[in-house]
């Protein structure tokens, strides 16, 4: 169970920077696009659509590292009393699950808008949501549970 749980963390980890660099990306292009007027394009789509899919692919690996970590931890009872246990299994989960859910949601109004405001509710969409993640990622900065830079 030691090494299902390490590459799954490793993965999630790796997974990380690619969503970091797509949020980037994204972002950029949607600030491009709506203060530059441009014209919706296939940058546009392929970025979006590649921001959400590596969003499903963290979800898919955070769930099942949830459910292989809280084994490991016993059980809910033994998480709260330790404050990384519950940052991980808590704040943590139930963040990024918001941040992916807006996404989503966003993706949504973005297929559905004029092509005069996508780039706009790209950017506000993917933008909340990216500061979320950002807000909800293990920093190594951060004490008691902070993750390494790579793996």
């Amino acid at each position: 169970m030691n090494l299902v749980h390490t590459i799954l963390v490793d993965l999630h980890s790796i997974n990380r920077w690619i969503i970091v660099l797509l949020g980037l990306y994204v972002l950029f292009l949607s600030a491009r696009g709506w203060f530059g007027r441009r014209a919706w394009g296939q940058a546009a789509e392929k970025g979006s659509r590649y921001f959400l899919i590596a969003l499903d692919v963290q979800l898919l690996l955070g769930v099942v590292l949830y459910f292989v970590f809280l084994s490991r931890q016993g059980g809910f009872a033994h998480v709260f009393g330790n404050p990384a246990s519950r940052f991980f299994l808590m704040e943590h989960s139930v963040m990024m699950l918001l941040a992916i859910i807006l996404a989503h949601v966003g993706g949504y109004f973005v297929k559905k808008a004029q092509p005069e405001s996508k780039f706009k509710r790209m950017f506000i969409f993917y933008g909340v949501a990216f500061l979320l993640i950002l807000v909800s990622i293990p920093w190594p900065f951060m004490p008691g549970y902070g993750r390494p830079w790579l793996l």
